[in-house]
């Protein structure tokens, strides 16, 4: 029951992932996501990882705060800082999204962590809301990406949960451009 509720609300959710479904992100460009990535979990976990480029085009500056999707109980905002010479992986509470840049979140570095995450079989893509401290929230529909040797995804990313990306931290992962004229995104359809 579970497994069908996740995936009507799926496709309830690409349903409203138009070019209305992000307007509010400013009349100068928005904010615009791209390179949108989750790695799955390994098989008999239930932490995965989620990776993308958060560029902010509007005049004022923002803060991505929170993150949720209905996949997992919690997600949280990562980075990771060096301490005592050990790179560790800690929870931020934001981060800044100055006007007019961009920000990468990759292996590394920034990045969403998903736990307790349940798929349903055969699951392609995920739905994930990104909550700023100006901007209203936004749903975006994700692709996931696996862990196959075809994928590329292979080593460590804390916590023994296995990921890593390329070295630029970019995946395949569909663009969620906006639409500079109404301040919109859609889901790159």
């Amino acid at each position: 029951m579970r497994h069908l509720f996740i995936a009507l609300l799926g496709a309830a959710l690409v349903a409203c992932t138009g070019h209305e479904a992000h307007t509010g992100h400013g009349q100068d460009g928005g904010i615009v996501i791209s390179a949108a990535r989750v790695l799955p979990p390994f098989p008999g976990r239930d932490i995965s990882a989620g990776y993308f480029e958060i560029t902010n085009h509007s005049a004022s500056n923002d803060r991505l705060i929170a993150a949720s999707s209905p996949v997992s109980a919690s997600v949280e905002i990562h980075t990771h800082k060096e301490e005592g010479g050990v790179m560790k992986m800690r929870r931020v509470d934001g981060v800044e999204l100055p006007a007019g840049e961009s920000v990468l979140f990759k292996p590394g570095g920034y990045h969403l962590m998903f736990f307790k995450t349940a798929l349903a079989e055969g699951q392609s893509d995920v739905a994930v809301t990104l909550t700023y401290e100006t901007a209203p929230p936004v749903t975006i529909i994700v692709p996931l990406e696996g862990h196959d040797e075809a994928s590329g995804q292979k080593g460590s990313h804390g916590s023994g949960s296995g990921y890593e990306g390329d070295k630029e931290g970019h995946g395949s992962g569909s663009a969620y451009k906006g639409d500079k004229q109404n301040g919109s995104q859609g889901s790159g359809n």
